[in-house]
């Protein structure tokens, strides 16, 4: 054998890869923007909202497993359970971000004012059960009525400067 006719050693045998030097391979698409917001969920609307809901729903628990108290308990685990139907439905259309796709509504201003209803329904359902009944499990729902009272109101006060500071797209000053 001569040295024409043997393979250099310093070349690996292994499969060869074919070079391609037409047009570079179009760049891979962007990443698809997901359908949940996940920064709402550690944003502190989000976090009041979901802390109202906890409160809302200890309150519900609390006034549910005490006996009757001539069905002023009634009146605020209605408005317990309502107001946890109410933000449930907020949280979720900001979730997953319906703003973007009903353009026609105005999801703030609904938020702020299902907010701001809820929080009144709440502080007069609490107040008139801690004021008429005397059981300790009444009571200890119309003080967790009252936390969650102080959430939404925190909320709502978040949604109103929060808006406020929001400048105006529309030129013919109507919203």
């Amino acid at each position: 054998m001569n040295a024409q006719n043997t393979t250099p050693t310093y070349i690996t045998p292994g499969p060869t890869h074919p070079v391609n030097y037409g047009p570079p391979p179009p760049p891979p698409p962007p990443p698809h923007e997901s359908r949940i917001d996940k920064a709402y969920v550690t944003s502190i609307r989000g976090i009041l909202k979901f802390a109202c809901l906890i409160f809302s729903f200890i309150a519900f628990i609390c006034v549910v497993s005490t006996p009757q108290c001539n069905g002023n308990h009634a009146f605020l685990a209605s408005v317990t359970w309502l107001v946890m139907i109410m933000q449930t439905i907020i949280i979720i259309a900001f979730l997953f971000r319906l703003k973007t796709k009903f353009i026609g509504i105005d999801f703030e201003f609904l938020d702020f004012f299902a907010t701001s209803h809820d929080a009144l329904y709440l502080l007069i359902a609490s107040s008139v059960t801690i004021h008429y009944c005397r059981l300790p499990g009444q009571i200890a729902g119309g003080v967790m009525g009252i936390f969650a009272f102080i959430f939404l109101a925190a909320d709502a006060v978040a949604i109103f400067l929060a808006r406020r500071d929001e400048p105006v797209s529309n030129s013919t000053g109507v919203r």
